[in-house]
């Protein structure tokens, strides 16, 4: 799967540089929400970070953008120690003490984007693959004062994923824009999903 969703974005890519105009470029604050796989796939809150992007206008209502962004996820300390009960039976979540245990995550897409050609304010839809490489930051946990070690927690890995979502660029002298997109990643096991919100500027 990972293969051919790099494959489809290479040839989509070289297919649009030889009938592509001009390019531009822009930056992105961008914030969301995740869910990973496994047991604690409910225990990230809010994220925030920020990114660039690559466009591509097509001589046809479509344009292609390459962006990549990076994003921090802190846990919920009352989910992540109920997470942690449930890990490791016959411990009270209440007796868990923990410190760090943030997401990165660091995604980069290859997307379509198809938008009504009016004006000043131009709604889109947008669709697209790429890949999210998931690392954890550093995390220490003790259970009534005692440290514990080989603490479960979420893998560092990169997967393939595939995302859809909208937006609407406001046309000024530069363009900004506001941008909501679905992205899973196949992540082993089973697949993670995460939702990004962005506003950005495209010069």
């Amino acid at each position: 799967m990972r293969r051919n969703i790099t494959i489809l974005a290479v040839l989509t890519l070289c297919s649009a540089l030889s009938v592509a105009g001009p390019l531009s470029f822009g930056v992105q604050a961008t914030g969301g929400g995740i869910s990973v796989a496994g047991s604690f796939k409910d225990v990230y809150s809010s994220g925030f970070g920020g990114g660039a992007h690559i466009d591509l206008d097509l001589p046809v209502l479509l344009s292609l953008r390459l962006s990549g962004d990076y994003v921090v996820f802190s846990p919920d300390q009352d989910k992540y120690r109920q997470a942690l009960a449930t890990l490791l039976p016959g411990n009270s979540a209440s007796g868990f003490t923990i410190d760090g245990g943030k997401i990165n995550i660091l995604a980069f897409s290859l997307n379509g984007k198809v938008a009504l050609p009016t004006p000043v304010l131009s709604p889109y839809l947008t669709a697209g693959v790429g890949t999210a490489t998931f690392s954890g930051g550093s995390i220490s946990v003790s259970y009534n004062g005692q440290p514990l070690g080989n603490t479960p927690g979420v893998p560092t890995e990169t997967d393939a994923s595939v995302n859809v979502g909208a937006g609407v660029d406001w046309k000024l002298v530069l363009t900004l824009y506001l941008e909501v997109k679905y992205t899973v990643a196949f992540t082993s096991g089973s697949s993670s999903s995460f939702t990004m919100a962005s506003l950005g500027i495209t010069f």
